[in-house]
């Protein structure tokens, strides 16, 4: 007897643990809901630059499908998502941060979207998971054997969005976890958005072409500077290209003639109109400020706030600024330069480029004499070796250091380059005007010729005048000195070498 209770007390025992452990097994299949499919609505499609620089939403974009098994009770359910990249198309991409999800409804099945809590707003993607449902209320079955939500997809605008027409694309991983975080069941879905609006200008092109030009007939234009008005023209042939923030850039090299050049850095160029086509000057937002020319690209416009249209040609009208001054004081000829344009797309990408030759011309009357620095004249200095010098001043003298060759009656203007000499060894300067020069006839005739003596200064001074009232003064020399006044205190300074330029100009008189 004893035996049988035993016996009976293990089975007793065995058949309550299998009770337990079946229990068990029932309770886990009560929340085995999985994704049963998906599938994706009207991608949002960008046409036009307004819609690129503002968001996109493709509403009831993605719908996500579950089946429920029989008997199903899974509370505090969580619904997560993940981009497993960004968003591509070719070899450019979006990155997945600018796309969001936001729920939008349940369109089948339940619990319903005030019982599970479930938030409207946008959840930006990444590429670890972020949560889009954290369920207040559990997925049932019965009622519900299927359920469905709706959910919208949002692209931020800007532009990120400039980098071509295209589909993008990215793989979005949808995960469906149970209340201890247990993954339940995922499904990849294949998101996209279109992008039909084309700013990168691909086939663009450029075309340019020399307008007016300007000539430099004397000493005073030459000092003056000039403008040559619709000096240049520059096509744009948009064809199938509608792009919008474009820049037009331009460089440029010496202007030359032979040995000698102006620098570009001495030419400007300054928008003037949209001679044909569009968009309007008003349109593009384009400055008329001169850009000064350089061997580097400098915007002459600089992201346009209009694009072209298809298949419509464009010209611009360019005047070209000319700076005077001493820099122009070069023999007569004609000075040629290249100008090269180049047309970026917004994301400053090279879409084209084209170039063309523009001269200025030099033709002055005072290229009719002819001036020369001999015996040294060229280069002339004023040395302070002992204190007899500070207190006494010292001079240098060049006989008949400056010859000139002239047929009709002319005056020499004398001017420096710069207002002070400059020291080679610091900051220190000397005002040129405590030099002074002398010229006195160097050669027999002397019919009315007048010579002066002045302070150095770099504006114009007459220091030679002469009538020509006789044919013995077409070729003439002078001696040219140079001198400092006595205990001039504008030399106490620190050793150093002061340097500046003197210029000499024949004018006719």
């Amino acid at each position: 007897m004893t035996d049988m209770r035993f016996l009976a007390i293990l089975r007793y025992v065995f058949f309550t643990a299998c009770a337990l452990l079946f229990f068990r097994d029932l309770a886990y299949s009560q929340c085995s809901v999985t994704f049963s499919g998906s599938y994706l609505g009207n991608p949002y499609e960008f046409n036009t630059y307004e819609q690129i620089m503002a968001d996109g939403k493709a509403t009831d974009f993605i719908t996500l499908q579950y089946s429920l098994p029989y008997n199903t009770n899974c509370p505090g359910w969580k619904l997560k998502v993940r981009a497993d990249g960004n968003f591509t198309n070719g070899s450019v991409s979006v990155p997945a941060a600018y796309v969001s999800l936001a729920f939008n409804r349940v369109s089948a099945g339940g619990p319903s979207a005030s019982q599970m809590g479930a938030s409207t707003a946008a959840v930006s993607l990444s590429t670890g998971d972020v949560t889009l449902i954290n369920s207040n209320a559990a997925f049932q079955a019965p009622p519900d054997y299927y359920v469905e939500h709706k959910f919208d997809m949002i692209v931020k605008g800007g532009n990120h969005l400039s980098l071509g027409p295209g589909t993008y694309t990215a793989t979005l991983v949808f995960s469906l976890y149970n209340q201890s975080d247990q993954l339940m069941s995922s499904i990849n879905v294949q998101a996209r958005f279109v992008v039909n609006f084309s700013n990168a200008c691909t086939g663009a092109a450029l075309n340019s072409y020399s307008g007016n030009s300007y000539t430099f007939n004397n000493y005073t234009q030459q000092m003056a500077g000039a403008t040559a008005t619709d000096a240049v023209s520059v096509q744009y042939n948009p064809n199938a290209a509608t792009c919008r923030g474009w820049s037009l850039k331009v460089r440029a090299g010496n202007f030359t003639n032979g040995s000698n050049s102006i620098a570009p850095q001495h030419f400007s160029l300054r928008f003037n109109r949209v001679s044909s086509g569009s968009p309007s000057a008003g349109a593009i937002g384009v400055s008329s400020n001169p850009v000064v020319l350089g061997m580097a690209d400098a915007n002459l416009i600089s992201n346009s706030n209009a694009g072209f249209t298809a298949y419509s040609g464009t010209e611009h009208k360019f005047d070209m600024l000319i700076q005077g001054g001493y820099h122009l004081l070069l023999p007569n000829g004609t000075y040629s330069g290249t100008l090269f344009f180049s047309l970026f797309n917004q994301n400053n990408q090279l879409v084209s480029t084209t170039s063309v030759n523009i001269s200025v011309y030099i033709n002055s009357s005072s290229n009719s004499y002819t001036l020369q620095l001999q015996n040294g004249a060229a280069d002339v200095s004023l040395s302070f070796n002992s204190t007899a010098d500070y207190l006494n001043g010292v001079s240098n003298t060049r006989s008949r250091g400056l010859k000139i060759t002239g047929y009709n009656a002319y005056q020499i203007i004398v001017k420096t380059t710069q207002a002070n000499m400059q020291s080679s060894s610091g900051p220190a300067t000397i005002p040129v005007s405590a030099v002074s020069l002398e010229t006195t006839l160097g050669s027999s005739a002397s019919q009315g010729i007048a010579t002066y003596t002045r302070a150095l200064s770099a504006s114009d001074q007459v220091i030679i005048t002469n009538p020509l009232s006789d044919w013995t003064q077409q070729v003439l020399e002078f001696n040219l000195k140079y001198y400092t006044a006595p205990g001039d205190t504008r030399f106490y300074l620190p050793p150093g070498v002061f340097t500046t330029n003197v210029l000499f100009v024949a004018v006719p008189q």
